[in-house]
């Protein structure tokens, strides 16, 4: 009967730090961010917060790229065209620990969507 008992404590434990861990890791877990090109033409991308920027290089048309950023800021995104037309996602967006950013390039715009 005991057994039974610490046996059903211990899985109620166990169950409870799953659950825990799966609710608080988003939270903590370091800001990503994936900028996409959809232009029709090969761009030149930088990542902007507070005084650091991030070269991500030249950027193929239908590419993606993943970063990771441990800070806590508003980011603004700058596409280089090759045609010399900067485009900028301004205003700057706010990323926490747990978010995830997405930028889009299209020929005209950046489109940036911030999410939880």
């Amino acid at each position: 009967m005991i057994k039974k008992l610490l046996l059903s404590i211990a899985a109620f434990l166990i169950l409870g730090i799953g659950a825990l861990v799966y609710l608080v890791a988003p939270h903590v877990a370091t800001p990503k961010f994936i900028v996409q090109n959809k232009a029709s033409v090969p761009i030149k991308v930088t990542a902007h917060w507070r005084e650091k920027i991030k070269d991500l290089g030249e950027l193929s048309p239908g590419t993606m790229i993943e970063f990771e950023v441990t800070d806590e800021a508003a980011m603004e995104f700058k596409a280089t065209y090759p045609n010399g037309r900067v485009a900028s996602s301004f205003p700057a967006v706010y990323f926490t620990s747990g978010t995830l950013t997405n930028a889009v390039v299209t020929d005209s715009s950046i489109e940036v969507i911030t999410q939880l």
